[in-house]
C-alpha cells in the first residue's frame, strides 16, 4: 500500500511539474536554434576533446568577495553578451574552517528554493566538510528578468543549451581550482538532476575527487529532449526548424555522461541514485552509466523524479563507505 502511495503522489507531482515545464516553453517557440547555426555548432564541437571542450581559462576573471560567504566571478558563457546577470557565477560558503574537506552541492534545473540545500549544508558542517552551495547557470542571482529560474537552461536553442552545460562545468573546475589555492585538497560533489549531469561530467574530467553523488542525474539529454514528458513544446519547435535527433548525437562524445569514462578511479567512490517511478530520469539509463562506471554503485528509491529522499541516502552509502572521514587538521 505504501509504495502504491509513494507512485501515485510521485507521478501526480511529476506530471503536474511535467506539464508546467512543457507550457512555459511555449513562449519560447522564437527561441530555436535554426539548422545553419547548429550545423556551424555541432561542426566546431565534433573536433574538440572533453578536455578541450571543457577547459580552464587561463585566470578566473573579476573574482571578488561579495560577503563574508559569497564570492564571484566572471564567467566564460558565450551567452553573457546577451544575459550579461547569467555572466556573474556565484558560489554561497559554509565553512567550518580553513583547509576542511569541502563537498560542491549543484541543485536541479528550476530550483526555487536554497532552504533545504542550507539544512545540508550545515548537516555536512557538523561532519566536518565545508560546504558550497553555487547558482548555477540562469538560476537564482543569474536569473535574467522576466523569466523563471533555469527557463534558459534547456530549450530548443541547442546552441545556447549546449553552450549553458559547458559553462556549468567549466565555473565549477574554476571554483575547484580556486578552493586548491585556498588550501583545500579534498572535495566532493553533490549533484541532483540538471546538478547531476553536471557533476558527472566533472567526474569524467577531476580525478581526485574524494566522493561523488548523482542523485537522478539527468545523463541522457537525447532522450529528455526527444522522448521525455517535460518536452514536448521543445521538440514541436525542434521538428519545424528541421533538428532531429542525429544532430545533438554529434556532441554526445562531450556533453553526455554516458559517453564520459571516469576521471581514474572516482567511479570506486561514486553512488548513482534513482527513483522507481522516475519518468524523466529512466532507471535504464542510470543501469546503463553504472556498468559505463565500473565500481559504481546504483541505488533505487520510492520516488519519482521530485521528491526528499535521495540526499539522505547519499550521506548513508557514503557514511558507510567512510568517504565523509577526514582527519581533522
Amino acid at each position: 500500500m505504501r509504495s502504491l502511495l509513494h507512485r501515485g503522489f510521485g507521478l501526480g507531482v511529476d506530471q503536474v511539474l511535467c506539464g508546467t515545464l512543457a507550457l512555459l516553453h511555449r513562449r519560447h517557440a522564437g527561441r530555436v536554434s535554426t539548422r545553419d547555426a547548429a550545423e556551424k555548432y555541432f561542426v566546431a564541437c565534433e573536433g574538440q576533446t572533453r578536455a578541450e571542450h571543457f577547459a580552464l581559462p587561463h585566470r578566473m576573471e573579476g573574482l571578488r568577495e561579495e560577503a563574508p560567504n559569497t564570492i564571484s566571478w566572471s564567467s566564460p558563457a558565450t551567452s553573457a553578451a546577451e544575459f550579461p546577470v547569467n555572466g556573474r557565477a556565484r558560489a554561497i560558503l559554509y565553512r567550518v574552517r580553513p583547509g576542511a574537506p569541502t563537498v560542491i552541492m549543484l541543485h536541479a534545473l528550476m530550483s526555487v528554493s536554497v532552504a533545504g540545500y542550507r539544512l545540508w549544508a550545515r548537516r555536512f558542517n557538523s561532519l566536518g566538510w565545508n560546504a558550497v552551495f553555487v547558482h548555477l547557470p540562469f538560476h537564482y542571482s543569474r536569473r535574467p528578468r522576466g523569466h523563471l529560474n533555469g527557463e534558459l537552461c534547456f530549450t530548443a536553442d541547442l546552441v545556447l543549451t549546449g553552450d549553458t552545460v559547458r559553462q556549468a562545468v567549466v565555473e565549477i573546475r574554476q571554483l575547484l581550482a580556486w578552493l586548491r589555492a585556498q588550501g583545500g585538497n579534498e572535495f566532493g560533489l553533490l549533484g541532483t538532476s540538471y546538478g547531476g549531469w553536471v557533476a558527472a561530467l566533472l567526474g569524467s574530467l577531476e580525478p581526485d575527487l574524494q566522493f561523488l553523488a548523482l542523485l537522478a542525474p539527468m545523463v541522457n539529454s537525447a532522450h529528455a529532449l526527444y522522448e521525455g514528458p517535460t518536452s514536448w513544446t521543445i521538440r514541436r519547435h525542434l521538428a519545424r526548424a528541421g533538428l532531429d535527433r542525429t544532430q545533438l548525437e554529434r556532441h554526445a562524445h562531450l556533453s553526455s555522461p554516458l559517453r564520459a569514462p571516469p576521471a581514474g578511479d572516482v567511479a570506486q567512490r561514486t553512488v548513482i541514485i534513482g527513483g522507481a517511478f522516475d519518468r524523466i530520469v529512466r532507471l535504464a539509463d542510470l543501469e546503463a552509466l553504472r556498468e559505463r562506471w565500473p565500481g559504481s554503485e546504483l541505488i533505487t528509491v520510492p520516488q519519482a523524479h521530485f521528491g526528499y529522499g535521495m540526499i539522505p541516502q547519499a550521506l548513508e552509502w557514503l557514511g558507510a563507505r567512510g568517504l565523509l572521514a577526514h582527519d581533522g587538521r
